[in-house]
């Protein structure tokens, strides 16, 4: 005699991973629409238009569900950034793996990986970093996120160059600026231009304290 399960009796322990992994797939798929619609609606309609109601609206959901997903626009304007930013890093490094043998290559590797980062921004993500520039509630965020950058620029210099921790800090920072300056006129000049200077920046800096 075979006995079938019925309704309202509890799920076995293989349904309830089912159903919690479907329920996460759910939530990311879900969390990739919203960044997809907002994203959308900066292409559209501009950032001063790109609310969390806005969103909600535009993707069909209720406005508790974009709330959950970024607790506020601030919170959004972050998470279409990283986004983007996340892909871009893992570019970076599966390059700098790839073929970051000396100082020079490193320093060619990551100069054109910036310039090319900041051109293939497209002007949504370009007019997202802009909102998150303009906002008080994200300075922290950008403040962590050049943080970051300076120590990926050092950690990728670190086997062709010392520098003590205090003036090695201070000679990233200045490189990043240089970075910063020379991508945005990239868009103005010309991308071999910008990434032959930056380049040139960051031998000629960092080129008389290499190893011995």
């Amino acid at each position: 005699m075979t006995c079938d399960r019925g309704v309202g009796l509890a799920p076995s322990e293989s349904e309830e991973r089912a159903l919690a992994t479907a329920k996460r797939m759910a939530k990311e798929q879900r969390r990739s629409q919203l960044l997809q619609t907002a994203l959308a609606i900066v292409r559209d309609e501009g950032t001063e238009a790109l609310t969390l109601a806005r969103v909600a609206e535009r993707a069909g959901v209720t406005k508790p569900i974009a709330y959950g997903h970024f607790g506020t626009r601030a919170g959004l304007l972050v998470a279409l950034f990283r986004d983007y930013d996340d892909r871009t890093t893992e570019a970076v490094r599966v390059a700098l793996k790839a073929g970051g043998k000396t100082l020079e290559d490193v320093a060619s590797i990551l100069s054109a990986a910036y310039v090319d980062c900041y051109l293939s921004m497209g002007p949504e993500v370009r007019a997202v970093f802009d909102a998150l520039s303009a906002s008080k509630d994200t300075q922290k965020f950008l403040e962590s996120w050049r943080q970051f950058l300076v120590s990926e620029f050092r950690k990728a210099f670190a086997p062709f160059v010392e520098l003590p921790p205090r003036r090695g800090k201070a000679v990233f920072v200045g490189l990043l600026g240089a970075a910063e300056a020379l991508a945005a006129a990239a868009n103005r000049s010309s991308r071999t231009e910008a990434v032959t200077a930056l380049s040139h920046i960051m031998i000629g800096t960092l080129g008389g304290k290499t190893r011995d």
